[in-house]
């Protein structure tokens, strides 16, 4: 489903201040100190690009979370900030209900597969990643129509959630796969539907191959050769990533990249302390780039 904001895009005078983050799931304490962030920080949106649901009580848990979730947003819209987020890996799908319902009722910006304009800027949303060793598959999805990437390494079989919150192998996962849309597909269809791709701020929760956003604690870079070719051949203004948080504390402190015309930035959490970054907007340009723990950028 694509969406799209009623407004008109703005001026390019105004100046927008987006606090992005991805990966709050480490804990409800990061959320927690999510709202002190905003309350110092004063964006005019925050913006989470996936996995929300806090893990500490197991994937099959998280649709119990909605209520506090509210509280949360509530906190943070209060302070006269818009909320634009989309889920991710480790969040239970049976919460996408619950997602649309928040959306509704203007808690938050839905932007999952969708285009909205907030602040006069186009926010769209792509929560699927390639594979990896972990066994929940339901946002995996083949990078594009001709490759069906597979990790040689699988911690315990391939595993979905069913509509009862029962956990149920994946007995064939390239097929599997094979029948979800790529993530170059899910990319192309929401620029289809922006219009003005240079005032357009992408939350993709899987990072870009090629970029130094997606080095593992193993070693291994992980990130997605669609997203970089997307990114590359059409020049979003802004990428905010994820998935692969621990990225920064293992290639140097590299947390943003540009990539062309792009700025691409991993936002993820790595432990106790609330990792994020702040920018402002202005037309085409971004503008005061930080990251709260290491720093102004420094391209």
């Amino acid at each position: 489903m694509l969406g799209s904001g009623k407004r008109q895009l703005k001026g390019c005078d105004s100046i927008v201040k987006v606090l992005a983050l991805a990966d709050v799931h480490q804990s409800e304490e990061h959320w927690i100190m999510l709202e002190e962030a905003v309350k110092k920080e004063k964006p005019a949106v925050v913006a989470i690009a996936g996995d929300l649901l806090p893990k500490h009580d197991g994937i099959m848990a998280q649709v119990d979370f909605g209520p506090r979730l509210k509280k949360h947003a509530r906190t943070i819209v209060k302070t006269g900030a818009e909320l634009a987020v989309i889920l991710g890996n480790d969040d239970n799908h049976l919460f996408i209900p619950e997602m649309e319902a928040g959306d509704q009722e203007g808690l938050w910006h839905f932007v999952s597969d969708r285009v909205k304009e907030i602040e006069g800027y186009e926010f769209c949303g792509c929560p699927w990643i390639r594979d990896y060793p972990f066994a929940y598959k339901y946002w995996v999805a083949p990078d594009s129509e001709n490759e069906c990437y597979i990790d040689p390494v699988q911690l315990g079989p391939p595993a979905e959630i069913d509509s009862s919150n029962e956990i149920i192998t994946i007995p064939d996962l390239e097929a599997y796969l094979k029948n979800k849309m790529p993530v170059k597909r899910s990319l192309e269809n929401m620029k289809r539907v922006t219009k003005n791709l240079r005032r357009s701020v992408w939350l993709i929760h899987d990072p870009p191959a090629y970029a130094g956003l997606d080095l593992c604690a193993t070693g291994d870079a992980v990130g997605s050769p669609a997203v970089y070719n997307f990114i590359m051949d059409n020049k979003p203004l802004v990428t905010i990533h994820g998935h692969i948080h621990e990225s920064p504390r293992y290639n140097g402190g590299i947390w943003a990249k540009q990539l062309g015309d792009t700025l691409s930035i991993q936002a993820g959490q790595f432990e106790n302390e609330l990792s994020y970054v702040t920018f402002e907007l202005r037309g085409e340009a971004v503008r005061n780039l930080k990251h709260s723990l290491y720093g102004p950028w420094e391209q």
